[in-house]
């Protein structure tokens, strides 16, 4: 069971660092539209990838400890469902930006910190409410 529980923390993290990597990138490149729209698009894939490893893990955890649904759970649930509508967002919302060739950044800045915001929000309230 540790070991579920570690490769599951190892992906939270690998997820806040594909967040983060998505934070900075577009301000990297800012002086470079294609760059930044291909990196974007790296990231998006990225996301998604850690998003459903994580995800899977996470469900695998609780199947396999039989923990019942408890307020962490109903958090990390709750943030399972925010983060792809909150990147699904941002990605329709940016291709529109892009078309209007708009920089978007400030748009792309305020949704990517919302996705850290609740990740880091869900580690605080599974460490302080086990």
């Amino acid at each position: 069971m540790d070991l579920l529980i570690s490769y599951h923390r190892t992906l939270v993290e690998g997820l806040l660092l594909v967040l983060l990597l998505n934070l900075v990138l577009p301000w990297i490149l800012r002086g470079h539209p294609a760059r930044r729209i291909f990196y974007t698009r790296i990231g998006y894939f990225a996301f998604w990838a850690f998003w459903a490893m994580t995800v899977f893990s996470g469900l695998i955890v609780w199947i396999f400890a039989g923990r019942p649904v408890s307020l962490p759970i109903l958090v990390m649930l709750g943030v399972m469902i925010l983060l792809p509508m909150l990147d699904g967002y941002r990605a329709i919302r940016l291709r529109r930006l892009w078309l209007e060739e708009k920089d978007g950044l400030g748009f792309h800045t305020l949704i990517v910190l919302l996705e850290i915001l609740a990740v880091v929000a869900t580690i605080l309230v599974s460490i302080f409410l086990k």
